[in-house]
């Protein structure tokens, strides 16, 4: 949550992103970066500000506040701190877990996609609270690095097999390390899941995408109450009481059965104290679900009844936890193609043979 007042040191983080300094005739971002502790400002550096190449994080961090304790403090950086850098180099989210800082706020997402979203779900497993700038400074800083982001986006690895498109699928990622770009424009997936009109269905293992929940839960109420009691939402999880199956999926995101069907009935317990938080009328506009088989993979239906805008993204199973070897894509209905009608009747099927949940005793 954005504090009163604290739109100057943004700004100000801006500024510093505008003197940065560029190392060669490649392109590179524009990154500022503002270090604060109880109002007072102990820091503000740019990129290539004391040594070319260098990033913001670590000038502010290293060069400028080295020998300073920095618990307690907020980093306002206008570029989402990297979470791969060759070695020896330290990656900057690594670095501001390292120095213990309190809260990071993020002026806009990493266009590259080795990062994208990533340096944010870092910073957040580690214990470190993490907010966007406004939307309209994050404009300004997209505006800002728009040939940065071009260029990153070029050099993506966008491989569709020939003869795909056929199909109705409209994007296709080899890997996980580059459908964050499947998005583009709503890279976050509250902000894909926003762009639906009428219906949202996501069914996944767990609420293991990365997303905080109360973004999440934020967007849902939002549309729940926007869209004059028409919009509909159906979330479904992995039943955790379905042992055989919770033992198989376990070890492949890498960790151990009873843990996850833990976490699978915390999520259910959250979603159910989320929807009791809407206003009566809305709950049956609010589906909270548990499927016993294993779906293909997690997928956001959008809008799926109408042929003409309804969309699916899946990304497939299974995956190790932070190996990148499963892939994903988008799809949508093509008169020419039974695909998106093959995947909409299977997830149907799934929602059909699970069971709506009412509390959270599972």
């Amino acid at each position: 949550m954005i504090i009163k007042g604290e739109d100057k040191f943004m700004r100000l983080a801006i500024r510093e992103a505008r003197r940065s300094n560029h190392e060669d005739d490649s392109i590179h971002p524009y990154v500022g970066v503002v270090v604060v502790r109880d109002g007072e400002i102990l820091a503000s550096a740019c990129r290539g500000d004391r040594g070319l190449g260098d990033h913001a994080e670590f000038t502010a961090l290293e060069k400028k506040l080295k020998k300073d304790k920095l618990a307690g403090c907020t980093v306002y950086t206008t570029l989402e701190p990297c979470t791969t850098r060759n070695h020896p180099k330290v990656p900057c989210a690594e670095r501001l877990i390292q120095r213990k800082v309190d809260r990071v706020v993020i002026g806009m997402l990493d266009p590259d996609q080795r990062i994208t979203g990533k340096g944010i779900l870092r910073l957040r497993r580690a214990g470190i609270a993490v907010d966007l700038f406004p939307k309209d400074m994050m404009a300004e800083l997209e505006e800002l690095n728009r040939e940065f982001t071009k260029d990153r986006e070029e050099k993506t690895c966008n491989s569709t097999p020939p003869g795909i498109s056929e199909s109705g699928i409209t994007t296709f990622y080899p890997s996980r390390d580059f459908y964050g770009i499947l998005r583009r424009d709503a890279s976050t997936i509250d902000r894909y899941i926003s762009k639906a009109e009428i219906s949202v269905i996501m069914v996944s293992i767990n609420l293991m995408t990365g997303l905080p929940f109360n973004d999440l839960c934020t967007c849902l109420r939002r549309k729940l109450k926007g869209n004059g009691c028409e919009f509909k939402a159906t979330i479904s999880l992995l039943n955790p009481n379905q042992s055989e199956l919770i033992s198989v999926v376990s070890p492949i995101l890498n960790c151990e059965a009873i843990d996850l069907a833990n976490s699978i009935r915390r999520s259910l317990k959250d979603l159910l104290i989320f929807k009791k938080s809407l206003p009566k009328h809305l709950h049956a506009h609010l589906d909270v679900r548990v499927h016993s088989v294993l779906p293909f993979g997690s997928a956001i239906l959008l809008d799926h009844e109408n042929k003409r805008k309804g969309k699916i993204q899946i990304e497939t199973k299974p995956y190790k936890a932070g190996i990148q070897n499963s892939f994903a894509f988008e799809v949508m209905h093509l008169e020419s193609g039974g695909f998106y009608d093959t995947l909409v009747s299977s997830y149907e099927t799934l929602l059909t043979d699970g069971q709506s949940i009412e509390d959270g005793n599972i």
